[in-house]
């Protein structure tokens, strides 16, 4: 009896996630060729070509507005479905997403409230579009339509999931030259997890001025 109490309280090993044991069932590979694009976790982070690829083959366009407003806020998926049910915290006027506590519910966040800013000026069409379309799916649906839609573009669907954008965004901000500091208080990490995560990533010259680019347009980067 006392042996079997040990067992039950004795904590669960962590298993790192790795190629061998992320898709036991699909037996997916990383791409050889981008071995340098997955940050840790095996997420995968997208270059702009292949964002829009990724883009190009999803049927509706409301799950077009919740993959951009993922990509340009660079939240959470739990975030962006409760964002879906609390249309206030999108301010309008000064075009913001003010996230509470409520919005993170995160047990290691390092903030209890964020502000999300500067945003595309013309952000609020999207934010529009994004409150009077279909709500979001559970996370688990959305990972399948990624993996699905990813194959469709002719993407490798290994380490696609709903935390890509999120960290696909981190990565720009970071290989576009924007301050470390900044991009920690826009997505609510600290400095360790955010230059772990993202500073390594090679991007080529033309992918760098590609990101750049998108990055101005939507006023993230000055």
């Amino acid at each position: 009896m006392n042996v079997r109490i040990e067992q039950v309280s004795k904590k669960k090993k962590h298993i790192p996630v790795s190629e061998s044991n992320k898709y036991p069932s699909q037996a997916l590979r990383r791409d050889r060729e981008t071995l340098h694009m997955y940050s840790v976790g095996e997420i995968k982070i997208l270059t702009p070509d292949e964002y829009q690829k990724l883009r190009n083959v999803i049927p509706k366009n409301t799950y077009k507005t919740i993959l951009d407003v993922l990509l340009i806020t660079g939240m959470r998926y739990v975030e962006i479905c409760r964002l879906y049910k609390n249309k206030d915290w999108y301010n309008e006027k000064r075009n913001i997403i003010h996230l509470n506590s409520e919005a993170q519910q995160k047990h290691k966040r390092t903030q209890i409230e964020r502000t999300i800013q500067p945003l595309p000026s013309m952000f609020s069409y999207t934010m529009n579009a994004f409150f009077s379309g279909k709500k979001p799916p559970v996370e688990s649906s959305w990972n399948r339509d990624l993996q699905r839609w990813s194959k469709l573009a002719g993407l490798n669907p290994y380490g696609i999931s709903a935390k890509t954008t999120r960290k696909t965004l981190e990565s720009w901000m970071i290989s576009a030259g924007i301050p470390v500091t900044t991009v920690c208080l826009r997505q609510g990490h600290d400095n360790l997890t955010s230059m772990r995560h993202y500073q390594n990533l090679a991007f080529s010259d033309d992918e760098v001025r590609d990101i750049q680019k998108i990055l101005t347009e939507w006023g993230i980067l000055k």
